[in-house]
């Protein structure tokens, strides 16, 4: 076996130790190219927006471990959960070390008062999930990471895109991308409608509402997210639906970062058509997949995603822990 200790050596990790633990991700999954670029931003957004904690261990220059823990800015009622991501690097991969590292994200977790620790992991990182399993860990939720084959579907995309358009414009719906769109009130308007679409997202783990500020900055502030891909559609003067690529900014492939709907407007075809543009302007800017996560229990963007093709990549396991 080989020489584990120089995981103990675990050090705070800064915002610039983002592109090893990328490369560490990209290991652990050849085919997920990890961006270090957006990675350092969503550090940055986790900083501001949630309460913290990262550590890494390198060996010969590189990431070897890396452990972070966050929570949400708890109001004095919150039920008080706590998210732990532990990545341990293949070669020197054995259960006992990576249910340490976990340890290390519940110890701190502890501290700061949460109640239940949560781990997100991929279905076929099997060893991971028997390793949590053995450490108390439970499944609460399951969630899909699904991919669209662009080439095998852009004739199917192109025509149905054609048709969504047709029947947007018979129901008096206008769709455009957010940088055509010139109410001085669209963010504001986008702002209220991801508010309350994203309540109806299904969860075990509750989220704070962001503030207008704090909203604008996590969406627009993205460097993989230009407004030239944030898709609207509109009815009458409010915004009523969207969809947005988040797209990589050195390696990667695009993933849907969100789609949505008002409640008043579902049922009508929109979010299905905002995603067949989106798609559509994928394939433009010459990308050849797409993927996507959605949780098991929304049927209806399922549903949709089903219909234009998607292909299940992995499910994605939510395990729980009481940290009592």
């Amino acid at each position: 076996m080989p020489d584990m200790t120089f995981r103990l050596q675990m050090r705070p990790s800064t915002l610039d130790d983002a592109a090893m633990v990328a490369e560490l991700q990209e290991r652990r999954d050849p085919d997920d190219m990890s961006d270090p670029v957006l990675l350092r931003y969503w550090w940055q957004m986790a900083d501001e927006l949630h309460s913290t904690m990262r550590q890494v261990a390198t060996q010969d220059g590189e990431a070897a471990a890396f452990v972070a823990a966050q929570h949400e800015k708890w109001e004095p009622d919150d039920k008080r959960f706590g998210i732990v991501r532990a990545l341990l690097r293949g070669d020197i991969w054995n259960e006992a070390e990576y249910v340490r590292l976990v340890g290390i994200g519940e110890e701190w977790l502890r501290r700061e008062g949460a109640d239940t620790c949560v781990v997100r992991i991929r279905a076929d990182f099997e060893r991971d999930v028997r390793a949590l399993e053995s450490a108390g860990y439970h499944e609460d939720r399951r969630m899909r990471t699904s991919e669209l084959d662009l080439v095998a579907k852009r004739d199917e995309i192109m025509r149905t895109r054609e048709e969504c358009r047709t029947a947007m414009r018979r129901e008096g719906v206008t769709m455009c991308p957010l940088n055509r769109d010139r109410d001085p009130e669209r963010f504001q308007k986008l702002y209220e409608l991801i508010i309350e679409s994203e309540q109806d997202v299904p969860r075990s783990v509750p989220w704070r509402i962001l503030s207008f500020p704090e909203w604008k900055r996590f969406w627009l502030d993205n460097p993989g997210i230009k407004e030239s891909r944030f898709w609207i559609a509109r009815e009458g003067d409010e915004i009523v639906g969207t969809s947005v690529l988040d797209c990589p900014v050195t390696k990667g492939i695009p993933w849907t970062a969100y789609t949505g709907t008002r409640r008043s407007v579902r049922g009508r075809g929109i979010a299905r058509a905002l995603k067949y543009e989106s798609m559509a302007q994928a394939i433009d800017a010459g990308y050849t997949r797409v993927r996507t996560n959605n949780d098991a229990d929304n049927p209806s963007i399922l549903k949709i995603n089903n219909q234009m093709g998607y292909e299940l990549v992995t499910p994605i396991i939510e395990l729980h822990r009481s940290l009592d």
